[in-house]
């Protein structure tokens, strides 16, 4: 198989592409361990060994010692009893040898001669990575992911914040008598006649532990009126600095409890970019099907093309002796026969023009718009050569490198990190809040903050307690995490035997693929021979009886459909080899496409050549 060469490319953060390596799968429980209360631990041995024992089942009777194994023929060498014949036989029948190219289609739907375009299955899957439009939703998925894990970690940005407020005061208060000797005696009005403006700057930062702390400079100016006299007091700057602390001691507390957002948006980041490429796995499989599909469907109109050919061929000789040995009904026959297989050509050439425009759907090339009349020639064939497998090594390397698996483990990872909060969230809430102002008093706002100098310092602390009787809200959310996931972990055992049960499939696949090629080879020479023999026959005899005739129309009929047939088990063996690619999750090394890693944006997400390998 031809390889090719690209590069794709993921928002950040995440995903090398041979994550998880088989000597490492158990390593994301190490993300699990420390991702625990502050008063309890709850032990990963289970879950471990459950997931050890789930990879090592499927490798335990598979010996590491064993040879690689080769596709095979088990059909009979038929042509070494053919050898003095086989160039004759090859060039019996439908020829194929350029991929019919040589092909006239005629008029598009549009009225107008097809405009033909040479494609390789290289150009059609390199274009198909960098255009298909599925795969350009799934990197804007992606990129939306991406920017949830930076909306996650902004909750713990620093914050500022300013603001101002004003107050007018006019109360009413108790009259106050003075009593001054040798004079009149002063009522003074002890209500509260006052303007007040409070400005506020203050920066906050929320904490990995889960608490807060703040830090605020806070200033009021106060102008107060005396309501029985005339005289006005001078303005009253009032300044303080202040230090604020609140944190959860029980529930709520620490790091693993509170960045659990943070992470399960990152491990949504990652199961994106596992789904990208799960996505373009199944796109390489997807466009060498319809690759091949084009292909066979122009391999058919040159069968039933050679088809019409050849009986029109039967038919000119029956024409031609029709006054002396071919009777009415006989010639009828033969005309009838070239009709029929005429419809044959019609629908072949409907199929390729829906061949192709299947095509060009998958690889939504800007220079070839589904709309457009296109006759797209494929260059490349199918390959009949051996194929190399070792069962071992593509069960191991599916295990480290098939998306399915890797989205099965951020599911434990997921459902882990979910249990920890339920675990969490059955502690009693005891909060404790701190408070701490510096004071500083004069008669304008410069001298009020300079004057805040430690004289003046109030404190405030704090603790508050309080738990739920039974308790039973979070003790029946902790057993649904702890249900979740064991749920995770069958389900991650279930995508190994999935993963398992494809790869071995598909080398199935190969290797009855590689047998049937040959064997369907064995069956096109044996009609092919069959043909060549009645032919020759033909010659000798005096007259064409209708038998003979009949015979001879199926022959050629035969003869098409077994060249047919060995196209089809071309196509099917060439796409086994495709399928065990997506099978082991390594189609996109074999391919030569990278993903590669670039900024959070959906705009900057760009599909890059790479050398071939």
């Amino acid at each position: 198989m031809p390889h090719h060469a690209y590069s794709t490319t993921l928002s950040p953060s995440i995903f090398p592409a041979r994550w998880l390596p088989i000597q490492g799968i158990l390593l994301f429980s190490a993300i699990l361990v420390g991702c625990q209360s502050p008063l309890e631990r709850d032990p990963e041995a289970d879950l471990q060994a459950s997931v050890r024992a789930a990879v090592d089942e499927q490798l335990r009777d598979l010996d590491p010692a064993a040879t690689a194994q080769e596709t095979r023929s088990l059909a009979d060498n038929l042509e070494t009893e053919l050898d003095s014949r086989l160039d004759e036989l090859e060039k019996l029948g439908p020829q194929s040898s350029d991929g019919g190219a040589s092909l006239a289609m005629g008029a598009g739907l549009d009225g107008e001669p097809l405009i033909v375009v040479p494609i390789s299955l290289e150009t059609a899957i390199r274009t198909a990575v960098e255009h298909n439009l599925g795969i350009q939703r799934s990197r804007v998925d992606q990129a939306i992911f991406a920017a949830e894990v930076v909306r996650a970690e902004a909750a713990f940005d620093a914050v500022l914040g300013a603001g101002v407020d004003f107050a007018r005061i006019d109360e009413p208060g108790n009259d106050l008598l003075l009593e001054i000797p040798g004079g009149e005696p002063v009522i003074f009005d002890q209500g509260q006649d006052a303007k007040q403006w409070g400005f506020t700057t203050d920066v906050s930062k929320r904490l990995g532990s889960g608490g807060a702390v703040s830090v605020s400079l806070n200033t009021d100016r106060t102008s107060i009126y005396n309501t029985t006299t005339t005289n006005v007091y001078p303005d009253a700057w009032n300044s303080s600095v202040n230090l604020g602390l609140s944190q959860p001691l029980l529930r709520g507390f620490g790091e693993d409890v509170n960045t659990a957002e943070i992470r399960i948006a990152r491990n949504a980041d990652r199961k994106s970019a596992v789904a990208i490429r799960g996505r373009l796995l199944d796109l390489l499989v997807q466009v060498e099907n319809a690759y091949w599909d084009l292909v066979l469907a122009r391999q058919d109109l040159v069968i039933a093309e050679w088809l019409v050919e050849e009986g029109d061929r039967i038919r000119v000789i029956l024409s031609n002796r029709r006054g002396f040995d071919t009777t009415l009904a006989q010639y009828a026959d033969a005309v009838a026969t070239v009709e029929s297989r005429k419809t044959r050509v019609i629908q072949a050439r409907r199929d390729i023009g829906r061949a192709a425009d299947a095509l060009k759907v998958i690889i939504n090339d800007p220079d070839l718009p589904v709309g457009g009349e296109f006759d797209l020639v494929p260059v490349d064939f199918m390959v009949d050569a051996p194929y190399g497998y070792d069962l071992r090594d593509s069960v191991a390397t599916a295990l480290a490198q098939s998306p399915s698996i890797d989205a099965a483990i951020l599911d434990i990872d997921d459902a882990s990190i979910r249990e920890i909060v339920a675990r969490n969230g059955r502690l009693p809430e005891l909060d404790l809040r701190a408070e701490v102002s510096w004071l500083g008093l004069s008669d304008s706002f410069g001298s009020s903050v300079r004057s805040i100098d430690g004289d003046y310092i109030d404190y405030l602390v704090g603790l508050q307690f309080s738990q739920p009787i039974g308790n039973r809200a979070a003790e029946s959310v902790l057993r649904q995490a702890r249900l979740r996931r064991s749920g995770a972990v069958i389900g991650y055992r279930n995508s190994i035997q999935k993963v398992v049960f494809e790869v071995k499939n598909a080398i199935r696949d190969i290797a009855a693929g590689y047998a049937l090629v040959a064997q369907a080879r064995n069956f096109r020479l044996a009609q092919a021979e069959n043909l060549r023999s009645l032919e020759a026959l033909r010659v000798t005899l005096a007259a064409l009886t209708p038998e003979f005739l009949n015979l001879l129309f199926q022959r050629q009929e035969r003869l098409g459909e077994a060249q047919l047939q060995e196209l089809q088990s071309l196509a099917v063996y060439n796409l086994a080899i495709a399928e065990l690619g997506r099978a082991t999750g390594n189609g996109l090394e074999i391919n030569g496409i990278d993903l590669v890693v670039v900024g959070p944006d959906a705009a900057s997400v760009e599909v890059e050549a790479s050398g071939g390998s």
